[in-house]
């Protein structure tokens, strides 16, 4: 099995550039040719948050018209720049959606667990994990405890060193999040946006990844005073191999590149 994690589209409403300079619209077009271009055809597609930019119905009916040509099933969880009442309306024809409460999800996809958090909170940057999302996400896991798990969520539970951004990571982590995914053997993997890079971590024995952003990249500012900025690097998606009880991902950026060129000439002999 092939999947993909999509992340931080922030679209606009009318299609107008997110701060000024980051074409979100378009970078949301080549993302879904990317992705239907792959081979093998991917089976999903996880949409980890920040679908859109203000939360407004105007922006997810932008959505809906510019994700329809995706030609895999897909599945969303909100991140801080989403609003989970407009979304949940948006999003009503897929099934997995509750009625109320947060937005998160739990399926099984060829012997995989996929969970899919809500960490926001509406109208905070940050992160938060109450106890009904506690106690509902310890009953998955104790339901499930014998089959091989992937969670994803908006929200890392993890500083990244990059300080404007930790300081919306999701709060009290250690106290309410790592609590309940601590000792559970069967997580293989923690998949998280909202930083807008390629981040790996590894916390209490889970490795937690971060995808970058399918526009604009939060700057890689290490400084105690560094500023929030972004940079147009290049925007990517993390493409999940799932086989033989092995979760593999990898990286794989949407701009075009060129075509493939090969090492070897049709006498299997070195290119020089």
């Amino acid at each position: 099995m092939i999947f993909a994690q999509l992340t931080d589209i922030h679209l606009k409403a009318g299609g107008r550039f997110a701060y000024k300079y980051s074409d979100t619209l378009s970078f949301l077009r080549a993302a879904v040719a990317h992705l239907n271009a792959f081979r093998p055809q991917l089976d999903f597609v996880v949409i980890s948050g920040d679908l859109v930019d203000l939360g407004t119905r105007d922006e997810y009916e932008l959505f809906r018209q510019e994700i329809a040509p995706l030609e895999m099933p897909f599945y969303v969880i909100p991140g801080n720049h989403d609003d989970r009442d407009v979304m949940r309306a948006a999003f009503s024809d897929h099934d997995y959606v509750s009625p109320d409460g947060p937005l998160q999800f739990s399926i099984e996809r060829e012997g995989l667990r996929i969970i899919g958090l809500d960490t926001s909170v509406p109208g905070h940057p940050e992160g938060h994990f109450d106890v009904d999302r506690q106690v509902w996400l310890r009953g998955e896991l104790e339901a499930h405890h014998d089959q091989p798990t992937l969670v994803f969520m908006h929200h890392p539970p993890v500083r990244t060193g990059i300080l404007h951004m930790d300081a919306m990571m999701l709060m009290r982590a250690d106290e309410d999040f790592w609590p309940v995914v601590s000792g559970q053997p069967q997580i293989l993997q923690i998949a998280c946006g909202h930083v807008h890079r390629a981040i790996e971590v590894f916390k209490n024995g889970i490795p937690v990844s971060i995808c970058p952003a399918s526009g604009h990249q939060v700057t890689l500012d290490l400084e105690p005073d560094g500023e929030a900025t972004f940079m147009l690097e290049p925007p990517a998606v993390r493409i999940f191999r799932w086989r033989d009880g092995e979760l593999v991902n990898h990286l794989s950026f949407t701009d075009n590149y060129g075509p493939r060129h090969p090492f070897f000439d049709k006498y299997g002999k070195p290119i020089d």
